[in-house]
């Protein structure tokens, strides 16, 4: 049956999988196979039906109905990775080594996509200043509540958020203004990844670079835990890549996969990190 994919942007044919809940179905690209939600809510639902503070809560409440024991164990694995390494934030690890041949004395420039309530951009503006680089963090954000509250946190690093979808937001953002834009657990969240990646590319400057985490469909604890992974999100998560289709989706969008190491997916992790950046010859002709 055809049906619009995500990941090149037009009508192909699909494959159901064993995968979905309460109606939200996920199908399979014969193509390319990627993984997406056939039929996701649009952006106003989101927005008013289901804004990322609440449904977050809700599946954390279902999750411990559903598997006491797992969700236990899990929370406590939590507290102790929290407990052994306090300070983690591999995104931050990931944009400082894109912008290590930056010039020193020029601020940076961070745009969040999805910047939720502030706190990833902030910390990373945080870490950049005791680095000795100063940092501007500009967050793009669908809820207006957690976008107000982002502004806030955003305001005494001279920086602000835009309340839009995101690529309806990028239009905002400065051509060649971003040294390193953060997609930290949202490229999975945007039913239009191809058209993002797309606009988001001019907004970098040069030696701009595009960091990224999202749910690793191909990762084992997916293939062990089947339907009851907890990258499955109904309907957050509209899209489940594994390394091979975000390099796919990359390349669509006039990138290449500066990194994406094996120590970036680690085996008993759910999540994958890489490094985009634009593609040398497309960037010239735009």
């Amino acid at each position: 049956m055809p049906t619009y994919c995500p990941l090149v942007g037009r009508t192909t044919e699909i494959s159901p999988t064993p995968y979905g809940r309460d109606g939200y179905r996920i199908v399979q690209c014969q193509e390319t196979g990627f993984v997406f939600l056939e039929n996701p809510p649009d952006y106003e639902a989101v927005r008013d039906d289901f804004p990322w503070e609440q449904t977050i809560v809700a599946e954390r409440s279902r999750r411990r109905r559903a598997e006491p024991l797992v969700s236990r164990l899990s929370d406590a694995i939590k507290t102790v990775r929290r407990w052994i390494a306090p300070r983690r934030n591999y995104a931050f690890t990931l944009a400082s080594q894109c912008v290590a041949k930056h010039a020193a004395g020029q601020p940076l420039r961070l745009l969040d996509v999805g910047c939720g309530s502030g706190n990833l951009a902030v910390d990373c503006c945080q870490r950049f200043a005791g680095a000795g680089r100063d940092a501007v963090p500009v967050g793009l954000e669908l809820s207006p509540a957690l976008a107000h509250t982002a502004a806030g946190r955003f305001a005494p690093w001279g920086g602000d958020v835009i309340a839009a979808p995101a690529v309806e937001g990028l239009r905002q953002v400065e051509n060649a203004s971003v040294d390193v834009a953060l997609l930290i657990s949202f490229i999975e969240h945007d039913q239009r990844p191809l058209e993002l990646l797309r606009a988001l590319r001019p907004k970098l400057a040069a030696g701009g670079a595009v960091v990224v985490k999202a749910p690793n469909f191909a990762s084992l604890n997916r293939r062990l835990r089947g339907n009851r992974w907890c990258g499955f999100r109904f309907p957050d998560h509209v899209n489940y890549f594994t390394p091979e289709t975000l390099a796919r989706l990359a390349h669509e969008a006039g990138y290449s996969v500066d990194r994406g190491r094996r120590a970036d997916r680690p085996l008993l992790g759910d999540n994958l990190y890489a490094v985009l950046r634009p593609l040398v010859a497309l960037s010239a002709r735009t």
